[in-house]
């Protein structure tokens, strides 16, 4: 219960679902857990940055709740700050803030949202990534986790232009990441979670379909930990499935 003991873990988009799911984990393994989210939800999606911080500490763990939003270089270098002052350095990120445009043709998305949703994917990974190395590249370790999906390498999963796109990026990101720091004692991986029961999937077209097969976000957690206790010599530049996790990676 304490494999993240005395870890700082900065999990972005934590206010609900995956983020929530992960953030709590990594505080009941008794990581200190900067969560990170917008105040609100656009989309209205129900859950709150204080919401999940609450549970946390009525648990017994400890976090700090810092609003941002990822696509927005000034308030991510807030986020990294906060946590520093707080707590003096960052052991593992998560890069799980995202959002969804699904069921829509190239024709349909327009710019703007065709830019809104790549800003906060795409751009919101490079920037809280942009902020976090260098202090973990001081310390010579750390574990950066991007959420990736089937529907970046599968265009019968349904992710469409926009959505399938900003999943491929982050996953080339990543690996190309991997190797750039890994003199550094920095590993950087994907989990792609697969199907789940969140308050944004309820909004997938086909879900509903499905919905007896998808898991709990809470499911994830222990891959996410996983990940989060290995650096460049152990695990590092892999994308890897949770609903593999314990049979073809990760402990036995």
């Amino acid at each position: 219960m304490d494999r993240m003991k005395d870890m700082v873990a900065i999990v972005t988009g934590g206010s609900r679902g995956l983020g929530r799911a992960i953030a709590k984990e990594y505080a009941k393994e008794g990581a200190k857990v900067v969560v990170c989210a917008r105040p609100q939800s656009p989309a209205g999606l129900p859950g709150t940055l204080e919401q999940t911080v609450k549970d946390i500490q009525d648990q017994g763990g400890e976090a700090l709740p810092v609003a941002c939003d990822v696509s927005d270089e000034a308030q991510v270098s807030n986020l990294v700050q906060q946590a520093l002052d707080r707590y003096g350095r960052i052991d593992v990120l998560v890069n799980n803030a995202g959002i969804m445009i699904l069921g829509e043709t190239l024709l349909e998305i327009e710019p703007a949202r065709w830019d809104r949703l790549m800003a906060i994917n795409v751009r919101g990974t490079y920037l809280v990534s942009r902020a976090v190395v260098p202090i973990m590249m001081e310390q010579r370790r750390g574990s950066i986790i991007g959420i990736g999906s089937r529907m970046a390498n599968d265009p019968a999963q349904g992710g469409g232009v926009l959505y399938s796109a900003s999943k491929a990026a982050v996953h080339m990101f990543s690996f190309c990441l991997a190797d750039e720091v890994r003199e550094y004692n920095i590993a950087v991986n994907v989990l792609s979670p697969g199907p789940m029961r969140t308050e944004g999937s309820i909004a997938i077209p086909w879900a509903q379909n499905d919905w007896h097969e998808r898991v709990e976000p809470e499911e994830v957690g222990p891959s996410a930990v996983y990940l989060a206790l290995q650096d460049a010599g152990s695990l590092t530049g892999q994308l890897v499935m949770r609903a593999e996790f314990g049979k073809t990676w990760g402990a036995q």
